[in-house]
């Protein structure tokens, strides 16, 4: 209880083994329920422990209310389950550069390769087949998962968790055509990721042309996302999924992108605004606003629309049908 600071209504001396799911619950386990619903026909059997909401119309054997049922979550599970890091020390087949710098109880797994004057701070455990580039600085307790590369020169903040596939630093994606050929604009910059940052699985975040591509501190990004060369994220984005954001757009704080969204190249998106799945951005957003579609417009008047182009075939119906009187009069 102390954990997560609920309220108990049951057994104080309860004993709990596990934590388990409505649709699969062992005797022992405890149950979370994080929204209000009803959970029959879900329910396998009556849990010997649920945590929820309290004022929530529920039936177990023992009940927990607390504040916020997914925090809590949060707080127990490690509690009940650990996961395996490797111990501190660097695999005989890794190589690291004569010049490159590793600090205190760094892990550094088979076939990973670290290029010169790159640092990697105090805690880090870095998996296997990992490429580190030249003069890269990874900061402390980072996770970086396997198949990852970090290219030249950039910079990763303190406890940084990069998922397997993500590329960091690759060049952007600009040409300038000149007769029958493209020409690449060379990439030279860099990529900075603050603090806190998390970054899903293959996804990728291209290196600025000059200056920097920057995500703010405790932003993060879900599988797949790409994010262009020069983008500037600010702090505690959630960027979900699928998303893609064209060179030299600004994100403010606290934005939250839904799976699918796209934000058009020098777009600018205010603090806290809030885009639904699918969303296009092709101009500026102020902040606070919820906006969906495309273009991006005011979620509501999204909506108002969608539910009347429902209803424009049978208003197509109706005109073709009063056409027809009015034509035989």
């Amino acid at each position: 209880m102390s954990y997560i600071g609920g309220h108990l209504i049951g057994d104080p001396e309860f004993e709990v083994f596990g934590i388990g799911t409505i649709d699969n619950i062992t005797s022992g386990d405890l149950v979370f329920l994080f929204h209000q619903q009803k959970i029959a026909g879900f329910i396998s059997s009556i849990p010997d422990v649920i945590v929820c909401r309290e004022g929530m119309d529920i039936q177990a054997k023992n009940l927990i209310f607390v504040e916020n049922p997914r925090l809590a979550f949060i707080q127990l599970l490690p509690k009940f389950y650990t996961q395996d890091y490797p111990e501190p020390g660097i695999h005989p087949t890794a190589f690291i550069h004569s010049q490159a710098r590793v600090g205190e109880r760094v892990s550094i797994g088979a076939g990973t390769h670290v290029e010169s004057d790159a640092i990697i701070a105090d805690d880090t455990i870095i998996f296997p087949q990992v490429y580190i580039g030249k003069g890269s600085q990874i900061g402390k307790s980072c996770l970086i998962f396997p198949q990852t590369v970090i290219r030249e020169n950039c910079i990763l903040g303190d406890r940084v968790i990069l998922q397997s596939g993500v590329i960091i630093g690759g060049d952007g994606f600009g040409y300038e055509r000149s007769g029958d050929v493209y020409l690449k604009v060379p990439h030279v910059g860099k990529v900075v990721l603050e603090d806190d940052v998390e970054v899903g699985a293959n996804s990728t975040i291209d290196r600025a042309t000059l200056g920097e591509t920057r995500i703010g501190a405790g932003t993060k990004i879900d599988n797949l996302v790409m994010i262009a060369h020069n983008v500037k994220i600010g702090k505690n984005c959630i960027i979900v999924a699928q998303c893609g954001i064209a060179g030299s757009s600004s994100l403010g704080d606290d934005v939250i992108m839904a799976g699918q969204c796209g934000v058009v190249d020098h777009g600018k998106i205010g603090n806290r605004v809030r885009l639904a799945a699918r969303t296009g951005v092709v101009n500026s957003i102020p902040d606070d606003q919820m906006v969906s579609g495309f273009p991006a417009q005011d979620h509501k008047i999204e909506m108002k629309e969608k539910v009347l182009l429902r209803k424009l075939p049978d208003l197509w119906q109706r005109i073709k049908n009063l056409e027809k009187k009015v034509f035989k009069s």
